[in-house]
Parts: C-alpha cells; structure tokens; sequence
C-alpha cells in the first residue's frame, strides 16, 4: 500500500539523487569550461539529456515484462521471472523516473531564467 509517508520519502531520495548529478554536473562544466560564463546553457542541456536517459531507462524497466524475462531465462539463463522480482523492478523504475523528471524540470527551470 502507498502512503503518504512513502510518496515523500521517495520524492526526498529522487530529489537528492538529482542534487548529486546536478552537482557533478556543474563540476565537470565549470573544470573543462574554465568559467562560470555560459555554464548555465551547458548545464540545463546536459540536465535535460540525462533526464531523459533517466525516464528512458525507467520506463523500459517498468514495462520488462514476464515474456521478454522468459526469453531471458531461455538465452542467457538468468533466474525465473517472479512477481517478487517484478515488484522490485517496479521500484527500481520508480526511482529512476522520479529523478529523470526532477531532473528534466530543473533543466526547463534553468534554461527558462
């Protein structure tokens, strides 16, 4: 069941995890830069890219399904497709497409100022 308790404490992890790409971001921005000058065009496109790649890989994780798991099972002999290991890729996706649109909405924000 989703609480409400759990609604912020996810929103808290995604928007942490999204402070942290932000941060590395601007480092590795303002190191090859040489300067705070134009690094804010820089960082909301590199923001909105990986925000992307963020939902991207969120919803592919989100929609993997029970019969692309058993061709898995079948090719690479992975282990069987429960609705345990659903669950938690249903969680891992979740995460991933918080942060992907926190991200993407930091980008829009900053490319707007």
């Amino acid at each position: 069941m989703i609480t409400w308790e759990n609604i912020f404490e996810l929103i808290a992890r995604c928007l942490l995890y999204s402070s942290i790409v932000i941060l590395i971001d601007f480092v590795l921005i303002a190191f090859l830069l040489g300067g705070l000058n134009k690094i804010t065009y820089s960082l909301s496109f590199i923001m909105l890219l990986e925000g992307g790649i963020g939902l991207t890989v969120g919803g592919a994780t989100a929609s993997y399904s029970p019969l692309t798991a058993k061709i898995g099972e079948a090719v690479f002999h992975s282990k069987p497709w429960t609705a345990k290991r659903q669950k938690e890729a249903e969680a891992q996706a979740r995460v991933w497409i918080v942060t992907g649109t926190i991200l993407i909405i930091a980008a829009l924000l900053m490319s707007a100022v």
